[in-house]
């Protein structure tokens, strides 16, 4: 990959993580306002709300920090050199797809297969997806035509 589009990757990883901290902030002053209001009010149907709402919000959070972990590793693989390889099959992944979604951990075909994997019930071929698909891009593999 050329230096030029990975500085860019690197520049719109940086900034979706700082957009995903400021999120994750913003969440975080919300669970507290709503849990001062539980002391001051103090109702069972607005403790209720509450709670409901608290669960919302530390699920978005949840769901804030993963994506966090994968630019963060993403950056990981910049700095250590091994951006842009698929971490199943170790083929390049398409910079299309790298300037898309730049946090990209797996090639097309292994992303598809896992997706695949994830939504059958007895896995790919009787085995793990990094056990049934290992080296780049298998794009024969009879579980793709499933």
């Amino acid at each position: 990959m050329k230096q030029k589009a990975l500085a860019a990757i690197r520049d719109k990883l940086l900034e979706k993580r700082k957009s995903i901290l400021q999120s994750i902030e913003r969440e975080e002053g919300k669970k507290i306002i709503l849990a001062k209001s539980k002391i001051i009010n103090g109702d069972r149907v607005d403790e209720a709300n509450m709670l409901s709402e608290m669960e919302v919000y530390g699920r978005l959070e949840e769901m804030e920090r993963k994506k966090l972990q994968g630019i963060d590793q993403a950056l990981e693989r910049i700095e250590e050199g091994i951006y842009g390889r698929c971490v199943v099959c170790g083929g390049e992944i398409d910079e299309r797809r790298l300037l898309a979604i730049p946090e990209a951990r797996m090639c097309v075909f292994c992303q598809t297969v896992q997706e695949k994997m994830r939504a059958s019930t007895g896995g790919v071929h009787g085995k793990s997806f990094s056990q049934s698909h290992s080296g780049p891009n298998q794009a024969k593999c009879s579980c793709l035509k499933k």
